[in-house]
């Protein structure tokens, strides 16, 4: 009876515990106004590190970026690679560029910053007793919130045409995957996996060849990218080429087959040799007739120009007469 009475004691005491807690408001942390990206990096420390690894922190000082503008000279370049806070322009509208700290390139304030000092999250539960308070805005998870800058050549266009299972619902499904970091909080990689990456130029195309009765060939499908291949800035060229082994068993040099690429405005002697997605070109290879073995290759250039020992071999295959 006496331990029946504790226990009911308890209890209560707990009940009531639990009820004073939940009506207990939380305790006030102290806002702030957010001014520079170098603000937010002590407390997101790990999406720090992975933006400090991206081309996003990069684009500002990247030296073939500024090659390609002649040091911004061209400085309609410098607004995607320095921008203002996307949140400041309508949906879609080009960005316009900063004047200060554009060493950070395309920062955390260029796409999460809002007009009155606090920030925006794609997150549908906020943390927002935390010193920036965030806000959930639900155009931070649109394609829109990219098209900013990266439809300046047409690539959010192009996603609006891919097939629905190469196109996803966004751009973050491929360049913002869920990631679990320390302490088991999951969220978007902000390193923006892209054309830098191997293993994401390996997960857009598939190179194949044979060598069959009527001669050899090889060809190019982008299979697995929700847009044009390659994309975005007009220096990206892939190229296929091919080589011959001699009958004295020597490798020829490495011959051109064919350049996917968006040339520039004045390139005016050239085409958008693009392939979109889902589409597949296939090539007829004409090896010299003494050869019976060859093999295929493409080659990922970050600029049009790049020597093939600086240029990324995405993928590589035999060919063998049958």
């Amino acid at each position: 009876m006496r331990l029946n009475l504790i226990l009911s004691s308890l209890g209560v005491g707990l009940g009531l515990w639990v009820l004073i807690a939940y009506l207990t408001p939380p305790a006030e942390t102290q806002s702030i106004r957010i001014y520079s990206s170098q603000q937010c990096l002590s407390c997101h420390a790990d999406v720090a590190a992975e933006w400090q690894s991206s081309h996003h922190q990069f684009a500002y000082q990247n030296p073939e970026v500024r090659k390609l503008s002649n040091d911004f000279s061209n400085q309609e370049c410098i607004a995607c690679h320095a921008p203002r806070p996307v949140l400041d322009f309508q949906p879609g509208e080009r960005v316009l560029a900063r004047q200060s700290e554009r060493g950070l390139g395309v920062d955390c304030l260029a796409c999460h910053a809002l007009g009155e000092g606090g920030v925006a999250t794609a997150n549908l539960s906020p943390k927002i007793d935390a010193p920036c308070r965030p806000q959930w805005v639900p155009r931070m998870a649109s394609v829109e919130h990219c098209a900013a800058c990266h439809n300046q050549h047409k690539t959010v266009e192009q996603w609006r045409a891919a097939p629905p299972a190469l196109k996803g619902t966004n751009c973050f499904n491929c360049h913002m995957p869920q990631t679990w970091r320390q302490g088991g909080r999951k969220g978007r990689d902000h390193s923006f996996k892209a054309g830098h990456d191997l293993a994401s130029l390996q997960s857009a195309v598939l190179l194949q060849a044979a060598w069959e009765s009527d001669g050899p060939w090889v060809s190019l499908e982008n299979n697995g990218c929700g847009h044009n291949f390659p994309t975005d800035e007009r220096s990206r060229a892939a190229d296929i080429q091919v080589r011959w082994l001699s009958a004295d068993g020597d490798w020829g040099a490495w011959q051109h087959v064919f350049r996917f690429r968006d040339p520039y405005r004045d390139e005016t002697d050239l085409t958008n040799t693009q392939i979109p997605a889902g589409a597949l070109q296939r090539f007829p290879l004409s090896p010299p007739s003494e050869s019976k073995e060859g093999e295929v290759r493409l080659l990922y250039r970050t600029n049009p120009f790049q020597a093939d020992d600086l240029a990324t071999e995405v993928a590589s295959l035999p060919l063998h007469s049958p």
